[in-house]
């Protein structure tokens, strides 16, 4: 699958003051944007909506048989949960997957087909939070599913940014994911009202990118 950021239809500046209905119009026009790139639910979310899980943070740290820069997420002088909660809108999305797809967790995804799905989804979060620093909104985040180091570097023998001087090899790519950070995703996506199974060996795969 290749990966391709689309041009940006046009660049604003930063607004000097917030003007709800442009915002709210925005929110909008990226949950279009989401689900013509293929996600089968958008939705704008307050960040008090946000479910983060101390359970999630203790199974992404038990996981630790393919470990990156992501995964466990340990940045030393920032805090990711303070950094989510910063903004007050967010869009969350799902793409499908595909019956008989494991919950890979920290991975590795050695299923090509189920890679590209992985694929598809960080393609989506690249594009939307892409399209929010065109639209004026410089800080947008966003974070996917899965391990990163899962998705694009699985023919590597580690995580070349966890030693010291040594840059990430797909930095427009790699990227947290929403486990990694502690969200609770399935609870998310029962308080948008999505219809999805409730079979936990089926991965649930969403995005969130929080916008302002």
């Amino acid at each position: 699958m290749v990966f391709k950021i689309e041009k940006p239809e046009n660049v604003k500046q930063i607004a000097a003051q917030d003007d709800p209905g442009v915002l709210q119009k925005n929110l909008s026009l990226l949950c279009e944007k989401a689900k013509q790139a293929g996600a089968i639910d958008a939705a704008v979310v307050d960040s008090d909506q946000i479910v983060f899980s101390p359970a999630i943070i203790e199974n992404i740290k038990s996981d630790d048989r393919y470990p990156s820069i992501h995964w466990p997420l340990t940045y030393p002088k920032d805090d990711i949960k303070e950094a989510i909660l910063a903004s007050q809108y967010g869009i969350f999305f799902r793409i499908s997957s595909v019956p008989g797809m494991p919950d890979y967790g920290g991975g590795p995804v050695d299923d090509i087909d189920h890679r590209n799905i992985y694929i598809r989804l960080y393609n989506i979060v690249t594009m939307i939070e892409s399209a929010c620093f065109y639209m004026g909104y410089h800080l947008a985040m966003g974070l996917a599913a899965g391990n990163c180091r899962s998705v694009f570097c699985s023919d590597e023998k580690r995580c070349w940014p966890i030693l010291k001087g040594r840059p990430c090899i797909h930095p427009n790519k790699g990227r947290p994911s929403m486990e990694a950070a502690g969200i609770d995703s399935r609870a998310m996506a029962r308080s948008v009202n999505w219809n999805f199974p409730e079979n936990e060996k089926i991965p649930l795969l969403t995005g969130l990118i929080m916008v302002t």
